[in-house]
Parts: structure tokens; sequence; C-alpha cells
């Protein structure tokens, strides 16, 4: 059996379901604030290094073989293999340890989509976060709220043989650290980003934000991507449409849940402006159309393709998004909110480029799954 295991087949294990058991050596406040989790649930148990090493021949005992053990840079796992080997038992190391796990990004191939497109979900299992590629093979592509790490983006679209033209981030994002302006200055792409949410100031990096209802060509003239206006969540926010294919809903609407709004210190203001948004913009749409978040919560919410994907019929069955009353809408989704964490009001100045970071800032920045959703049911 290898010793080690990497994020990438970590992942594939998990969604097959045959990982017996993740041991998260780390301290307990680094766990309560991220776990290790994928497309499936899995049995996960937190016990400090120190406290593992005290307790090893119990825990050899009681570990299941095969289990993974993961800690932050894999050297206090890969020292725990070696008191397990002592007691008789076979486990695994996660390489990289939870830093690596947290620049996985799994791309899967988008289904069903408008011919002559080709699509892809990418997936960041540690932030629950999602972005993705659309183009036409051999000609252009775009690139919708990137992570920060340009090279996936750019390798998916060589396999097509396809020219990054434009970089879209949805919203200034307060849960992650975009990829946007890097990504678009490495493939000379234009970047868009609202104006309303960059502070309406001059960025320090070049950008072109999409007007309400502009089109962005493929290469080709049957091909052409809408933007669509949709403030609520920021008041910038937008979806990205190809009519009667999909729609890229960005932080606005979720596979089971809704933007909050209160992330821009404007809760009940943008609350209003999300209700306009969803009953004006969002349900005249064709309920058929495909729905495609920047995040999810929840394990449920990943379809049995390893998609995460919805309809707008299905959005609209839910019990917030179906309230046509607007008090009735503001008072519910913001009695449903928690306190955001402290850390997204400096996300959003890096992002909006008023403020700078280290590299080891931004990995600190960024721990932890997003909580950009308000709750749609009850």
């Amino acid at each position: 059996m290898a010793r080690t295991v990497t994020t990438r087949e970590l992942y594939d294990e998990i969604a097959a379901g045959t990982v017996p058991m993740i041991l998260d050596v780390r301290n307990q406040d680094e766990f309560a604030a991220w776990q290790v989790e994928g497309p499936k649930p899995v049995p996960t148990r937190n016990l400090p290094v120190w406290m593992a090493v005290e307790e090893i021949e119990n825990l050899a005992k009681e570990l299941p073989d095969n289990s993974v053990v993961v800690c932050a840079h894999g050297n206090g796992s890969d020292l725990l293999l070696d008191m397990l080997a002592d007691e008789g038992k076979s486990a695994r190391s996660l390489e990289g340890g939870t830093q690596a796990w947290s620049w996985l990004l799994v791309a899967k191939r988008l289904p069903d989509l408008a011919d002559g497109i080709v699509g892809w979900q990418v997936q960041r299992p540690s932030k629950a976060c999602l972005s993705y590629v659309f183009g036409v093979p051999g000609k252009s592509a775009i690139v919708i709220d990137p992570a920060r790490f340009p090279q996936d983006y750019i390798d998916l679209a060589d396999s097509e043989g396809m020219t990054i033209t434009h970089v879209i981030d949805t919203h200034i994002h307060a849960d992650h650290i975009s990829g946007g302006p890097e990504l678009a200055a490495k493939v000379g792409a234009t970047y868009h980003v609202p104006i309303e949410d960059t502070g309406k100031a001059p960025t320090p990096f070049a950008n072109e934000p999409l007007a309400d209802g502009q089109e962005i060509d493929l290469g080709d003239a049957t091909v052409r991507v809408l933007n669509i206006k949709t403030p609520g969540h920021t008041p910038g926010s937008t979806c990205i449409s190809l009519p009667g294919s999909f729609l890229v809903t960005g932080d606005t609407v979720f596979v089971r849940g809704i933007g909050r709004p209160d992330l821009t210190g404007k809760a009940e203001e943008l609350a209003t402006d999300l209700f306009h948004t969803v009953h004006e913009r969002l349900q005249p749409l064709d309920p058929a159309t495909m729905v495609l978040p920047a995040h999810w919560s929840f394990d449920s919410e990943v379809g049995e393709d390893g998609l995460v994907r919805t309809t707008l019929g299905d959005i609209f069955r839910s019990t917030l998004l179906s309230q046509t009353e607007l008090t009735a809408f503001i008072e519910q989704i913001i009695t449903s909110l928690p306190s955001a964490p402290d850390t997204y009001d400096t996300i959003r100045l890096v992002n909006s480029g008023r403020e700078e970071a280290t590299e080891e800032e931004l990995e600190i920045l960024e721990i932890g799954k997003n909580q950009c959703a308000a709750s749609t049911t009850t």
C-alpha cells in the first residue's frame, strides 16, 4: 500500500466512497474552521497530533486500515504513520496536508450545452467554490469566477485549442481571492468585474465592466453569451447566460440558497434589490434553464453526476423564492443570516484592488468554506 495519497487521489476515493476514515491531527480550532470534504460524506475524526501520539496504542486499534491521516502540511501526519506502523496499523498521509487540499481544483465536463459549445464546472472542494470555462473548440473561451490558480484554466482551454479572450468575475467576492486579474493578464484576455462593486474608482488592474445586456462573441456568429445585471448579493452582481442553455448565477442564487445581501453593509437595501432581481429578471426566464452557481453549501447539492447544478424551475419551488411579498421576503432573508467571517471585508478590498496581501496572508484569508448563502428553505 502506498504511504501517501495525493489530493486528487483522495478526492476520487471520497467520490467513490472508499475512504474508511480521515484522521485530522490539526488543532481543534483549525479543524473547526474547515475540514477535508469532498463530493460525498466521509467519516472524519479530529485528534490533535500531540493527543494522537499519547494515545497511539488505542488509536492503532480503533483506526480502520487504509485510513488517511491529515495535518496542515504533511509533516505531522507522516510522523504519525511511523508510529502507527510500529503498532501494526497501515494508514496513509495526505501529501502537502490541508494546504495542498486548499489548492485542489477539479474540472468536470458539463453536458447539455448548446451545439458547438464546450464547458467545464471547476470545483474547489476546500472552499466549495465553483468556476467555469466555456468556449468554442478551436476558437475563443471565457472563464467565469476563477480561483487564484491560473494554469488549470489555461490547460482546459488548451485541451480544445481555445484562446481565453474574456475573464469575468460575476461580482467582487468576499469569501475567496479572485484569480481573474492575474489570469487575464497572463493570457492577454479582457477582464470584467462590475464597477458598482469596485468603488467606481479606477482599479489598479485593467477592467472593462460589462453593461447590462452586453454580449460576448465566442468566435461563432451563432454563439453569443449574454450578461444580465442581477443586483442583490452585491450592488453589481451579474449572471452570465447562454439563452436556451445555461445561466451562471454567481452568488445570486444557488442550488439550495440565495446570496446573502449583508456583506457590503446594506442588508435591507440589497435584499430589496434581490427580491426584484429574483422576480423580475430571473423568474421570467425559461424554467428549464440549467442554473450553474458559484458555490455549494452541502454535499447534498452535488448530483449523482458529480455536478452542482439545478434548473430555474426547481429554484422557484423553494420556500423563500416563492415568496411574492417584499416585506416578508426581506424579513425572512435577513433573519436567516449568521454573522459573516471577519476576513470577508479584507478579501473584498483585496479583490477590488484597494488592498494588497502577501501569499502567506492570502492563504490565511482563504481559510474556511464559503458562507455566502442565505437559506431559502424552512
